[in-house]
């Protein structure tokens, strides 16, 4: 299973965090053990997913990305080079964007920022109850949501779980002449971003499904 770097602002908080957002924006995730990385069957995986067990602590992760209107409200820009919209996610969003933009929400809402921000140096102060972004493991731990496979939804999404390249679904390479052997047929493919939350939850209640 692999993340990609941050074209779409995800916010987390340590479990320890006194919550300030509305609990209906932010879940916690109770931690736990998990195999992270994909086997070396697994289609599509990177070299660099060797499987190893981790062990993730108790986090709150956002129920869905930040939207256009939330990005814009603290830091005055709206860089998303998709379609505009209040309701749309925020991305085309840098590393350095994205954790400025968790600082900015933190000192809004009265919590310790999490980073301290030097020019193109970043430090993690772990024991602040600020906005973060969530680490690798936490955001693969919270994408699988209890699975054990490169998806929360087995055996993978179809166009209507998820915004993706709906007529280009998992495993098209093997099948592509055949598509009737697809356990998921090829769709629609939007070409552009929609609204957060217009798709079903995973398990863990999180609607980040691009």
């Amino acid at each position: 299973m692999k993340s990609t770097l941050i074209l779409l602002v995800l916010l987390a908080l340590s479990a320890r965090a006194a919550l300030a957002a509305p609990q209906d924006e932010m879940i916690l995730i109770t931690g736990g053990t998990f195999i992270m990385g994909s086997p070396e069957s697994e289609p599509w995986r990177e070299n660099d997913e060797r499987q190893h067990h981790v062990t993730v602590s108790d986090f709150y992760l956002g129920r869905c990305e930040v939207t256009q209107e939330e990005y814009k409200a603290l830091t005055g820009a709206n860089p998303s080079r998709h379609s505009r919209g209040e309701k749309l996610p925020v991305e085309t969003v840098s590393w350095y964007d994205a954790v400025k933009f968790c600082n900015l929400k933190s000192t809004a809402e009265g919590l310790t920022p999490a980073y301290a921000i030097d020019g193109e140096n970043v430090t993690w102060d772990r024991d602040a109850n600020g906005y973060r972004l969530p680490t690798e493991a936490e955001w693969e731990y919270a994408c699988r949501a209890g699975g054990a496979g490169p998806f929360s939804i087995e055996p993978s999404p179809s166009w209507t779980d998820a915004n993706y390249y709906g007529h280009y679904p998992y495993n098209i390479e093997q099948n592509y002449f055949d598509t009737g052997k697809l356990d998921v047929k090829p769709g629609t493919y939007r070409v552009d971003s929609i609204p957060v939350g217009s798709f079903k939850p995973n398990a863990f209640g999180l609607l980040i499904k691009k």
